[in-house]
């Protein structure tokens, strides 16, 4: 890729993996800088483009790796799957799932739940 754009995913010979936050148009010396930053850290770098073109290679765009999407995907695939398989004559209602998951909280349930916050 000779081209990167923003959100960029690149990693070095090291295996460290930066994104690109932003690439410059030239300046008046015709430079083209490439802003990014680790995703160990939130240090912003900048680089000449071919310079960064020889230090790093291409392996992925951030919004492959966003988990949202990736949650979403999964809720709709789950769905279609759920609508073509027909209920069975043995496989329990809707109606009695609805009332399982209705029932009252037993009091030892709270006390081993977990925080759902870190002190």
């Amino acid at each position: 890729m000779n081209d990167p754009t923003r959100n960029d995913i690149f990693e070095d010979a090291n295996g460290v993996q930066i994104a690109v936050k932003q690439l410059y148009p030239p300046n008046a010396l015709g430079v083209c800088l490439v802003e990014y930053k680790n995703l160990s850290d939130s240090n912003l770098r900048f680089m000449p483009k071919e310079q960064f073109l020889e230090c790093f290679h291409w392996v992925d765009n951030f919004g492959t790796t966003d988990t949202f999407v990736k949650i979403a995907l999964q809720k709709e695939e789950q769905k279609a799957a759920e609508e073509e398989v027909p209920e069975s004559e043995g496989a329990p209602s809707a109606e009695s799932a609805v009332d399982e998951a209705i029932k009252p909280v037993q009091s030892d349930e709270l006390r081993t739940a977990a925080p759902t916050r870190s002190s």
